[in-house]
C-alpha cells in the first residue's frame, strides 16, 4: 500500500476512534413545562369597571331589578324595560334582569347620570335620552363574568357587593319594575329597599 494511502487510512482512523470515544456532548437542557392556567376563583370585578370613569362615582347609586319577564313579551326576543330617572343630581344606575333586556333610559333636565351599568344572564342593550357618557352592558350568555341577575340566588355575589364594585359605593335605593316601568324620584313609586 502506497505511503499516501495509509496516511489516508490513519487520518480517517483517528477521525473515527475520535467521533466514539471521550466524554458524550451535553444535553440539552430540559424545557419547562408550560404554566397551566388557574381559572380564577370569584367574579373579575376588572369587566364590571368603566374605562375612565374615577370611583367613588359621585351622587347616588340606584339599583332597577328588572324581575321576571316583562306582561306579554315574546319568547326569544328581548323585553323592552323602561326607565325614568326624575332625580335632581348626580346619578348612576345598576339595571340588571334575567332575560334579554332593551333598557330604555330617560333622564329629566335636572339629572346627570354619571354611569349607566347593565347586567344580565342574557344580553342587556342601553338606549335613552341624556344617557352621559358612560354606560357598559355585560350579559353571562356571551361568556361575560360580570353578567349576571344579581338578585338571584347563585349570582355569586350581592347586589350590595356589585354596587360597590362596579360604582365604588353601595347603593342608596333598589326600584322593581311594574308593568314593565320604573319611575325613579316620585312619592308615587318608592323605593323598595
Amino acid at each position: 500500500m502506497p505511503r499516501a494511502h495509509r496516511l489516508c487510512l490513519l487520518l480517517s482512523s483517528l477521525a473515527l476512534a475520535a467521533g466514539c470515544g471521550g466524554t458524550a456532548p451535553p444535553e440539552a437542557p430540559a424545557s419547562a413545562a408550560p404554566p397551566v392556567p388557574v381559572a380564577p376563583v370569584g367574579i373579575d370585578w376588572s369587566r364590571c369597571q368603566f374605562p375612565g370613569l374615577a370611583l367613588p362615582v359621585p351622587g347616588k347609586v340606584i339599583v332597577v331589578d328588572g324581575g321576571q319577564s316583562v306582561p306579554d313579551a315574546e319568547h326569544g326576543r328581548e323585553s323592552i324595560r323602561r326607565v325614568e330617572v326624575v332625580v335632581p343630581g348626580q346619578v348612576a344606575l345598576l339595571l340588571t334582569a334575567p332575560d334579554a333586556t332593551v333598557w330604555l333610559v330617560r333622564a329629566s333636565p335636572e339629572t346627570e347620570l354619571v354611569g349607566v351599568f347593565a347586567s344580565g344572564e342574557a344580553p342587556q342593550r342601553i338606549t335613552g335620552q341624556r344617557l352621559g357618557a358612560h354606560q357598559l352592558a355585560r350579559a353571562r350568555a356571551s361568556g361575560d363574568d360580570c353578567g349576571r341577575y344579581w338578585p338571584a340566588a347563585d349570582a355569586g355575589a350581592t347586589l350590595e357587593e356589585a354596587s360597590q364594585k362596579v360604582f365604588g359605593r353601595p347603593h342608596s335605593a333598589v326600584y322593581r319594575l311594574r308593568g314593565g316601568l320604573a319611575v325613579i324620584g316620585t312619592a308615587d313609586e318608592p323605593p323598595v329597599e
